[in-house]
């Protein structure tokens, strides 16, 4: 379901430009595009020279331009060595000539992906509280890459918030005010405009949004319309964050190099980057991964939106092992706004906007164009679509398609509707949304789409009404269950690594919004999307990273993975959107448990450059490893392994007929001194799984241990999927309970 969540972000439908037209505007001519060239650099070059150097790339007639056109658009010092100038295409060409030039491309336009779920994810009731003694990731600093942010919103306010640690070193540009605080102590934009770079100021949104999830601090009295009313506040309330801003309508994969470059020498924790490509890249083209890479390598923890793709298989993106890939579930809070048929039948669906006063004293009769025209776009309500369609004083009916619900809604009223009911395409199943509707409206499940239907063939005079029951908890749909929207695995670029990694809250989450949609004071929103998943899973790694200050990017990933769950609240295993049990491809490890991962016994640590004969195993040359990790590599094959073998919390692999494979894994005690661990197999239908040793044993915090595991495809096992999926969870002995989960994933072939 491509479309479902990404067009319900208000920015929508001018995400998408090429980067000809962007730079034309920009420039003034036509021709000049911005390419990022990566170039190799000499020996003995001192850092401070190297933008001097990377001038003398450009052709000869540019050093003469004035300041206010200068090519040279970033200067990367971190992610890679290179820059992103205005060329033309022959400029670029002419580049192949300098010594020292590796590559030049065109750069590529990258979608952004969008009070109660600090409780869903079992924190302690006190986080909501100003002033707890507990570090609710104090001292850590959470970069936000994102489209800005709304530097006076409540949720920014550094009230009680200790000064920044003293490794900061960024800064705040909103034109020299001092806007910033021990909050949001800092705030940088890299988006390119005609007028130079623009400020870090929030023109979508998008940014405040994702920062209050993960970092906001207490809020109360939060809502939207009155509903999901309550004390808003991010995951890790007393971390610091820190804005740059790379996308504002649009985002280019040039100026996200030079946030993330920005951040690196700032000083950062934690990046948190709800953004991704439309579709996968190799990593060594994916400027995500280079830049999540040169960020691990220094340390700095690395959460990404998986993409909203869903539910369609091999959709997910930023699926680099450095980086953590977050999909998106549900919360067991829904904001009811329920149908009532003529027949008595009920269809309870959701909508933001409850309005007091929309009591029909007799029900309304229901139009759907879908059945009065053969044109697509009156079926799902665009704009102009329903002038020539009798729908004044009555409920239409508007199938999801590709449009924002609020656009639907704007055209039914704007056309005499009395209000609104939507419902979903089949592959968008149970998944409904919350939105701020214009008119009354309701977003009814697939399921209730076709009761809906049935109805309207079996009467020649259909009615309705919808009533609105505000906001409930616990009377959902099965949570978490997955989002249909959130994109799926397994992973196009590394068969060897499970991807996703893990989901969290990504469905009708409200958190800081940059305008006010109801006229309160301080403005929030509720919005969707893997962008709303990947900052609270940032505010969890903020959490551990507080507790856990020594410990590796690696590590805390391996504490989340480990520790995840895979039952919903009923018991039953996690599902989709269509209320049938998610494989391990749609929810990766399971749904992120903060408490056990603050505390998971053992971890799976990866150190840098244990990536580089995972790369040379992919196939990559050396060139191109030695591009994700800015410097010289040797690809003989001794030094290859393949994707399963990286020291990764998961196991993932495909297996043919016959097929062996043994991995060996390492594991680091962070639980206590003298612990016992035996292993236990869910063997997947079809496999034998054998583990060696089965039993491992710890005398000091901090020592390691390997293991062996051998996987065997049975012959002669009827198999109901060509997927397998398992674990090997390690569990302790002794009252400690420490339970490490390893997902298994096996595609057959």
């Amino acid at each position: 379901m491509k479309t479902l969540f990404l067009i319900f972000l208000t920015l929508t439908s001018t995400f998408f430009f090429s980067s000809s037209s962007q730079e034309a505007s920009a420039s003034g001519e036509t021709d000049l595009e911005t390419y990022i060239v990566s170039v190799e650099k000499p020996a003995g070059l001192l850092e401070s020279n190297l933008h001097d150097w990377y001038t003398t790339f450009l052709p000869e007639a540019t050093t003469s331009l004035s300041s206010n056109q200068q090519r040279i658009v970033h200067s990367y010092r971190n992610v890679i060595t290179g820059f992103a100038a205005r060329l033309t295409p022959q400029e670029a060409k002419a580049m192949e000539q300098k010594e020292g030039f590796i590559s030049a491309r065109v750069q590529r336009s990258f979608p952004l992906h969008t009070t109660f779920t600090p409780k869903f994810l079992g924190l302690p009731q006190n986080i909501l509280r100003a002033g707890n003694a507990s570090n609710y990731g104090e001292g850590v600093i959470i970069g936000m890459i994102d489209s800005g942010i709304k530097y006076d919103h409540p949720s920014f306010s550094d009230k009680g918030m200790p000064p920044p640690p003293a490794r900061w070193r960024g800064r705040c540009d909103f034109n020299g005010k001092q806007t910033c605080n021990n909050k949001l102590i800092g705030a940088r934009s890299f988006v390119s405009t005609a007028r130079g770079i623009d400020l870090p100021w929030e023109e979508a949104y998008h940014g405040s949004h994702t920062s209050g999830i993960a970092a906001g601090c207490p809020v109360e009295g939060a809502n939207v319309f009155g509903q999901a009313n309550g004390t808003a506040t991010g995951i890790a309330p007393r971390a610091h964050v820190a804005m740059y801003k790379a996308c504002a309508v649009s985002c280019y994969d040039g100026d996200l190099l030079a946030a993330i470059d920005a951040a690196i020498d700032d000083g950062v924790d934690l990046l948190s980057i709800s953004i991704g490509p439309e579709s996968p890249f190799p990593f060594y083209y994916d400027v995500i991964a280079l830049g999540a890479f040169r960020a691990i390598q220094k340390g700095i923890f690395v959460s990404c939106s998986a993409g909203n793709d869903g539910p369609y298989p091999s959709t997910v993106t930023n699926d680099a092992p450095w980086i953590l890939t977050v999909g998106a579930s549900t919360i067991d809070r829904e904001i009811r706004a329920t149908v009532k048929l003529g027949n008595n039948v009920e269809l309870h669906g959701q909508s933001l906007f409850q309005p007091k006063d929309f009591h029909p004293r007799q029900p309304l009769p229901i139009v759907h164009p879908a059945a009065i025209s053969n044109n697509e776009s009156a079926a799902v309500c665009e704009k102009g679509s329903l002038k020539n369609i009798d729908v004044k004083g009555k409920i239409v009916i508007c199938h999801m398609g590709q449009l924002r619900i609020e656009d639907k809604g704007k055209e039914v009223k704007d056309n005499g509707g009395a209000a609104m009911i939507v419902f979903n395409e089949q592959d968008d199943g149970y998944t409904t949304l919350a939105t701020a509707n214009v008119l009354p409206a309701s977003h009814i499940s697939y399921k209730d789409g076709l009761v809906l239907k049935n109805y309207l063939i079996s009467t020649q005079s259909p009615t309705a009404t919808i009533s609105f029951q505000g906001t409930l908890i616990g009377k959902s749909q099965p949570a978490p269950q997955m989002a249909s929207f959130s994109s799926r695995g397994p992973s196009t670029q590394s068969r060897g690594i499970l991807k996703p990694d893990i989901v969290g809250p990504g469905l009708n989450i409200l958190s800081a919004w940059g305008v006010s949609i109801d006229e309160a004071t301080n403005p929030f929103n509720v919005i969707s999307g893997t962008s709303m998943s990947c900052p609270h899973l940032s505010g969890v790694a903020a959490l551990i990273k507080s507790a856990h200050p020594d410990w590796s990017p690696a590590a805390i990933k391996s504490a989340i993975l480990t520790t995840a769950y895979t039952a919903d609240l009923n018991g039953n295993p996690i599902s989709t959107e269509q209320n049938v049990s998610a494989t391990v491809f749609d929810r990766g490890s399971g749904h992120v448990h903060t408490l056990r991962a603050l505390n998971p016994g053992l971890v799976y640590d990866i150190e840098p450059d244990d990536y580089i004969p995972y790369l040379c195993g992919l196939g990559y040359s050396e060139q191109q490893v030695r591009y994700i990790v800015q410097r010289k590599v040797n690809c003989s094959t001794p030094t290859l392994i393949p994707g399963a073998q990286l020291n990764y919390p998961t196991f993932s692999m495909v297996l043919g007929a016959g097929d062996q494979m043994t991995y060996t894994r390492t594991v680091t005690n962070v639980g206590r001194p003298f612990s016992t661990y035996i292993s236990k197999v869910l063997s997947p239908q079809g496999v034998a799984v054998k583990v060696m040793p089965s039993v491992i044993r710890f005398k000091d915090l901090n020592d390691k241990a390997s293991y062996t595991v051998t996987f065997t495809r049975l012959e002669n096992v009827t198999r109901s999927s060509i997927i397998g999926q398992g674990s090997l969870v390690w569990n302790s002995i002794g009252d400690d309970g420490y339970k490490v989960v390893s997902t298994i994933a096996v595609v057959f072939v």
